[in-house]
């Protein structure tokens, strides 16, 4: 991966990293799926989800649309290709990389969903770079969704030899505690949505902004 900024960054790709493949969904992201699940305008659409996680999201809206996901675990990407769904295409991305920006400089989306927009950003210039990549992305009428609680976070990974009587040796990414300067504040995302003509609105648990 290539980035704007010098930051120091653990590699992700050298290895085949377990990381949520095998995992609950988060209840952020059930929040999602739920508003989306009631919203029956859902259909026909193009959608970037990223982090794929264990692809449930896929699963629930593939069969009537467009899915594209993105992660930075190897091992998540292979429990992508076993479900071997329709209309689902998943790539290895961090979505703070140049890479990840190049790849939406040829593709454009309806909607995107991350529950944790700026949570595991090296620095400000990376989230920042990553968000005007996304609102450019963004087809007329789209939209941007994120989790409210999500935007609190302030989590890092890094990667860790572990071992499991069931697994043995394995590779798996760590959730660790990050910048406390990733916490995204309404006040900063309404001065980025803004700045790129967007139009913000939140309710209870899920925060939206539209093209």
């Amino acid at each position: 991966m290539h980035y704007i900024c010098n930051c120091k960054k653990d590699n992700f790709f050298d290895k085949s990293y377990t990381y949520w493949e095998n995992r609950e969904v988060t209840s952020d992201e059930l929040e999602i799926i739920n508003f989306l699940d009631n919203n029956k305008d859902i259909v026909d659409r193009s959608i970037l989800h990223l982090g794929i996680g264990n692809s449930y999201f896929a699963k629930k809206f593939s069969n009537k649309n467009k899915i594209t996901g993105i992660t930075i675990s190897q091992k998540e990407i292979e429990k992508a290709k076993s479900l071997n769904l329709l209309n689902y295409q998943f790539f290895l991305f961090d979505k703070y990389s140049i890479d990840f920006n190049n790849f939406l400089k040829k593709n454009k989306f309806d909607l995107i969903i991350d529950t944790n927009l700026k949570s595991y950003s090296c620095c400000k210039l990376s989230f920042e770079f990553m968000m005007q990549s996304i609102f450019k992305s963004i087809n007329t009428n789209g939209m941007l969704i994120t989790s409210i609680n999500g935007m609190k976070w302030f989590k890092n990974l890094k990667p860790k030899l572990s071992f499991s009587f069931k697994k043995l040796f394995f590779f798996k990414l760590k959730e660790i505690n990050g910048n406390k300067d990733n916490v995204l504040s309404p006040s900063e995302l309404e001065f980025l949505s803004q700045k790129y003509n967007f139009k913000m609105s939140f309710d209870e648990k899920l925060c939206y902004l539209k093209k």
